[in-house]
């Protein structure tokens, strides 16, 4: 069986893995990924490949923390101003 003709840009030493016939490739550096038919196709164009991090509601959580934390440090720098 073949190896993978794939090499690691740190050690420069190529993959271990076996190839996949028509790819040259294993399954972890490309080989045989992606859609196959027109449809699978158009499922991935419609597909949002998003994380999520800067979602609305993530944007909103994060700005709540952020200012939480200023008052706290705004507090512990001058507590007298706060009673």
């Amino acid at each position: 069986m073949q190896r993978c003709k794939a090499k690691s840009k740190r050690s420069r030493e190529q993959c271990k893995n076996y190839a996949i016939k028509p790819y040259g490739v294993c399954r972890m550096h490309g080989a045989g990924g992606g859609p196959k038919t027109k449809k699978g196709l158009q499922i991935c164009k419609r597909a949002s490949l998003q994380h999520g991090h800067y979602s609305q509601q993530s944007k909103k959580a994060m700005r709540f923390m952020r200012n939480l934390t200023r008052k706290e440090n705004q507090f512990k720098e001058a507590p007298e101003l706060f009673f």
